[in-house]
């Protein structure tokens, strides 16, 4: 029997390696390297030549499977421990749960359970890329406990993701003699206007479609008509994907294009009999994992810090999610 890694040492080491999205692969080795030298079996399931998700199992075939992602957004705290505080970026979101579930699966194995997995994903802060692999090269499981930051409860529900870049094509021309050209830039905000007055879809358990314009570019100078235009959008969907989808573009004129980033219908999730849940604003691999599984979601931290320059988590939740997991992947049964 090897001992378990020290939860908040581990969790630490992983802050302080550097993971954005679509540069994991030095986390993914040192996890990779642990867990070989704790007598697991760990496999590479590749996203593209030099990115890969990493699953991590006795050699068993597991029918439970704890799963998180291992990158993360840029910037964050300097990664350090402070009066039983974790600090730094992807402390809550999520490699301090990604710690926490690894000390769950080595406790498992001690106690003589081997049907568990530990599946760690790539690319769910951009494009969920490596979720996507996943479920397309596994074997389908039981079920999946992802972590994400959910304060210690359950998740009943999620909404949908619906991200795109809309595109427009004007004419430079100078600003004294518009009639000689037209701005992109106001067709854009034209098309803009539309979607962020349109009435879209509630849910009486989801609540509100939102719609965010992240990032605006373009523009030559005060005095020049726009030759082109871009925003980002990014939707939290109330409702099915694809009529959503097909609603925005129907709000568009023929000269703005639509190019879609990501998109996933909202997920309703199982909860275990008596435990409580909430329903969250942000989107997840879970859209994408589900092929494997039946899903449930759990986690410490709050999702309030996560992609903060304060983010963080306390080391007791990250030992209270551990044993949550630990419980869960214990029972024979927590699908009601």
């Amino acid at each position: 029997m090897l001992p378990t890694p020290q939860l908040a040492d581990l969790a630490l080491n992983l802050v302080r390696i550097p993971s954005e999205s679509g540069q994991e692969a030095e986390v993914a080795r040192y996890i990779e390297s642990l867990a070989m030298s704790n007598g697991f079996v760990c496999e590479r399931i590749f996203v593209d030549e030099n990115r890969w998700n990493l699953l991590v199992t006795t050699g068993s075939q597991p029918q439970t499977l704890l799963t998180t992602h291992i990158d993360t957004v840029p910037g964050g705290p300097a990664p350090r421990i402070e009066d039983g505080i974790l600090w730094g970026r992807g402390s809550c979101d999520a490699k301090g749960i990604a710690a926490a579930m690894f000390c769950a699966l080595c406790d498992l194995r001690n106690a003589g359970k081997h049907d568990i997995g530990l599946l760690l994903v790539v690319g769910e802060e951009t494009h969920s890329d490596g979720a996507k692999a996943a479920a397309k090269k596994m074997a389908p499981v039981e079920r999946f406990i992802n972590g994400e930051p959910t304060e210690l409860q359950f998740v009943s529900g999620q909404k949908g993701v619906l991200k795109f870049s809309l595109r427009c094509v004007g004419k430079c021309a100078h600003s004294g003699y518009p009639e000689l050209g037209h701005s992109a830039i106001h067709t854009l905000l034209d098309a803009l206007q539309k979607l962020l007055s349109e009435a879209w879809p509630c849910d009486l358990r989801l609540g509100k479609t939102l719609v965010n314009v992240g990032v605006i570019e373009s523009g030559i100078a005060a005095n020049v008509r726009a030759p082109g235009a871009r925003a980002l959008v990014l939707m939290r969907l109330a409702a099915s994907a694809e009529l959503t989808e097909a609603r925005v573009r129907s709000l568009l004129p023929p000269n703005v294009e639509m190019e879609i980033d990501s998109i996933s219908h909202p997920q309703f999730l199982s909860v275990p009999p008596d435990e409580k849940s909430i329903v969250v604003g942000y989107g997840s691999d879970v859209a994408h994992l589900r092929p494997l599984g039946e899903p449930l979601m759990y986690g410490p931290g709050s999702i309030h810090v996560a992609h903060t320059d304060h983010e963080h988590v306390s080391l007791a939740d990250l030992e209270t999610a551990r044993q949550k997991y630990i419980q869960l992947c214990l029972k024979e049964s927590v699908i009601p």
